[in-house]
């Protein structure tokens, strides 16, 4: 076979502070607006937590240096690809001042919302994987980073 595999690697981070959801505010092409939680491919030469932080900053303009856990790891096979994706999490004490400078130029805006309201917002999220992160962080909690080594 000379074609020669090469999944997509997206990072994502749940971010949770006083019982509230941090949301990205995305315009496609068409003008219609999206929500998506910060996420983002990986770059070359990049590792799954730095990928994480840097897409944070970006999208939101929350600089950070760790991230508290891991939500999951999910692959999902599409027809002519593959996708390989990292949902961490982060949670905070304080609401942040956010100022997201994505460099896509995708991002119009951030907010703050409860659970309940991420749900709500469930057929104008980018990606139903969304949605799951949201539910699989509110059920089983998150994994310590610990477990993710760079090699």
């Amino acid at each position: 076979m000379s074609y020669k595999f090469k999944p997509i690697a997206i990072v994502s981070v749940v971010v949770k502070c006083q019982e509230k959801y941090l949301i990205v505010e995305e315009k496609l092409a068409n003008g219609d607006a999206i929500y998506n939680i910060p996420s983002g491919h990986l770059e070359f030469r990049e590792g799954l937590i730095n990928g994480a932080l840097r897409e944070l900053d970006e999208e939101s303009g929350l600089k950070v240096d760790s991230l508290d856990g891991i939500v999951g790891i999910y692959n999902f096979v599409q027809s002519s690809y593959s996708v390989i994706r990292t949902c961490f999490y982060l949670e905070l004490v304080n609401f942040p001042e956010l100022r997201p400078h994505d460099p896509d130029g995708d991002v119009c805006g951030v907010s703050w919302k409860t659970y309940e309201e991420c749900l709500s917002l469930k057929k104008h999220m980018r990606s139903e994987m969304c949605i799951r992160f949201y539910k699989r962080f509110w059920e089983w909690g998150a994994i310590p980073t610990v477990f993710i080594k760079n090699l």
